[in-house]
C-alpha cells in the first residue's frame, strides 16, 4: 500500500472572514423596538415581530470567528467546536425553556399578546446568545485563555 502524501489542499482551514463583522451584532438591539408599542400606548397595530431582532445579537460571534480566520481544522478544533456548540446550544435552550416556565407559573400572564411577545423575544435573544457564545467557546477553548 502506498501511503498519500497529504497536499496542502486537503488539509481543511476555517473561512477566512473580518472580525469586524462582528459589529453586525448591534443591529441586535433593533429588537427593543418591540417595546415601543406598548411604550406609546399605541394599540392599533401591535406586532410582537420586532422582537426577532434580538437574534441579531448572534453576530457579535463573527468577531471571534474572524479572530479564529484561517485555523486549522483538525481533530481537537472539531472536539473543542462540538463542545462549545454543546454548551451554547443547552444554555440557550434552558433560557427559553426557563422564561416559559416562568411566565406560565410564576407570573401568570394571561394577555396572549404579552406571553406571545415575551415568547418571541426570548427565542430571538436565545438564538443570539446560543449563536455567539458558540463561537466565543470554541475560541476560548482553542486560545486556552
Amino acid at each position: 500500500m502506498k501511503r498519500q502524501k497529504q497536499t496542502h489542499d486537503s488539509i481543511k482551514y476555517t473561512r477566512k472572514i473580518s472580525p469586524k463583522l462582528g459589529l453586525l451584532g448591534f443591529l441586535g438591539f433593533l429588537g427593543f423596538f418591540g417595546f415601543l408599542p406598548s411604550a406609546l400606548k399605541i394599540t392599533d397595530v401591535i406586532l410582537p415581530f420586532p422582537f426577532f431582532f434580538f437574534a441579531f445579537f448572534g453576530f457579535f460571534g463573527f468577531y471571534y470567528e474572524g479572530k479564529m480566520s484561517g485555523t486549522m481544522r483538525d481533530e481537537r478544533f472539531e472536539a473543542n467546536a462540538y463542545r462549545a456548540s454543546s454548551i451554547a446550544n443547552k444554555t440557550a435552550l434552558s433560557l427559553i425553556i426557563l422564561t416559559a416556565i416562568l411566565s406560565i407559573s410564576i407570573f401568570r400572564i394571561t394577555d396572549a399578546y404579552v406571553f406571545v411577545s415575551i415568547l418571541i423575544a426570548v427565542i430571538g435573544l436565545g438564538f443570539g446568545i446560543g449563536t455567539f457564545l458558540g463561537q466565543y467557546l470554541l475560541y476560548r477553548f482553542e486560545n486556552g485563555e
